[in-house]
């Protein structure tokens, strides 16, 4: 099953992305490597019986392994690497029919998903003065799916040493080969398809104070190629069609984040805001808050809460009682609105040169918390359960 399939929070938190610098973040390289390895657990909750229309009511079930390996090389350079192995099982949400009062309900893949995808990427840091270079590149690979990617990073410190400017390009070609695409059990489901991706960020960090400091970026990404979703159908005036969007979409997004220190009470406050629209007439605003509260000089914890709403993309509905004139259909609850809430609590444990944390999130999401009006609710949202134990170690 392709990578595009399950949640979009966990694809955030799984997957290699062209990300902003860490707050005041110098050019300046750490003489120290360090070693990072996670392992994570997550499972959606099944289908609600009100909202089922099949058999099958449980969804993903997802292992996760992760591991960072950075190396300091000469005294310009570093080397980084980073590993990902996944492991998922469960059923999928297929499409979405009118129920006998005309509500949704939602229809699973019958058969149970297994697959696995691996994940690596590789990077390399110079360190110039008040400049940083990176360039980086990453493969993943599932079994009908794989994606070769690249990236160009430019950190540059100026000259007050309380702000750094940051510019990043990123490319990704994906191709995937649908599981029966083309036969006959499938007839519709293509058989081969590809698509690539471009996106450039420009960030500016500064130092407000000794306590405060404060981030701003932007980011474009342009989509091109196949964008629709192989294994999901739409309903259209009774009958079932292939899954079908537009093969080019824009996105743009607005990122800020704020850190300060509360030296009395041992603790920081980390905020971020994040808003996003693309021409597919999503919007989306996320917002998160983080607490990190030191217990002595070795443990923090951190409790944070998130908030998450979007609009639904132009072409979406939850079942098409006539056939639009474009052609396009779909019911992934991904393009319908929504609001979505995570509660997360960690516990980071500094012993010397190693570091032990763990870490549990609840994910819940639903329209009636959405910024906006829902009129009907997609069946389909998900709700789940993370749970993560890390290890790191410098030397």
């Amino acid at each position: 099953m392709a990578a595009t399939e399950y949640s979009p929070k966990l694809q955030a938190l799984l997957l290699s992305a062209l990300a902003l610098p860490g707050l005041a973040q110098a050019a300046a390289r750490e003489d120290d490597g360090f070693f990072v390895v996670r392992a994570s657990q997550y499972a959606e909750d099944a289908v609600p019986a009100e909202q089922l229309a099949s058999a099958e009511d449980e969804r993903y079930d997802i292992k996760i392994l992760q591991a960072r390996l950075s190396l300091p090389v000469g005294r310009s350079f570093s080397l980084g690497t980073t590993l990902a192995y996944e492991s998922m099982s469960g059923a999928s949400p297929w499409f979405v029919e009118a129920g006998d009062d005309g509500r949704p309900v939602q229809v699973l893949s019958g058969a149970t998903i297994e697959d696995q995808r691996r994940d690596a990427a590789v990077d390399l840091r110079w360190y110039g003065g008040r400049h940083q270079l990176a360039l980086s590149a990453g493969v993943s690979v599932e079994d009908d799916y794989r994606a070769l990617s690249g990236g160009l990073e430019w950190l540059v410190e100026m000259p007050d040493e309380h702000s750094t400017l940051n510019f990043g390009l990123g490319y990704s070609d994906d191709r995937i080969e649908p599981t029966e695409g083309g036969s006959a059990r499938f007839p519709t489901r293509p058989a081969q398809e590809s698509k690539s991706s471009y996106s450039a960020v420009v960030g500016f960090t500064t130092i407000i104070n000794a306590r405060s400091q404060w981030q701003l970026a932007v980011s474009a990404t342009r989509l091109d190629g196949f964008l629709s979703d192989p294994y999901k159908l739409a309903s259209v005036d009774g009958a079932l069609v292939q899954d079908a969007r537009p093969d080019s979409r824009w996105q743009l997004a607005l990122s800020s984040r704020y850190r300060h220190r509360f030296t009395g009470l041992d603790a920081s406050l980390h905020a971020d805001y994040r808003y996003f629209l693309d021409e597919w007439e999503v919007n989306a605003h996320t917002v998160n808050l983080a607490w990190h509260q030191d217990l002595g000089d070795y443990l923090t914890l951190t409790p944070s809460v998130r908030y998450y709403s979007q609009s639904q993309a132009y072409f979406y509905q939850a079942y098409y009682r006539t056939a639009r004139e474009d052609g396009f259909a779909s019911s992934d609850y991904r393009l319908s609105p929504y609001g979505a809430y995570t509660l997360g609590l960690s516990l980071r444990c500094e012993l010397g040169d190693a570091a032990i944390s763990l870490a549990a999130e609840r994910y819940d999401s639903q329209a009636g918390i959405a910024a906006g009006e829902v009129r009907v609710e997609n069946p389909g949202l998900v709700d789940f359960t993370l749970f993560s134990l890390g290890v790191e170690y410098r030397y």
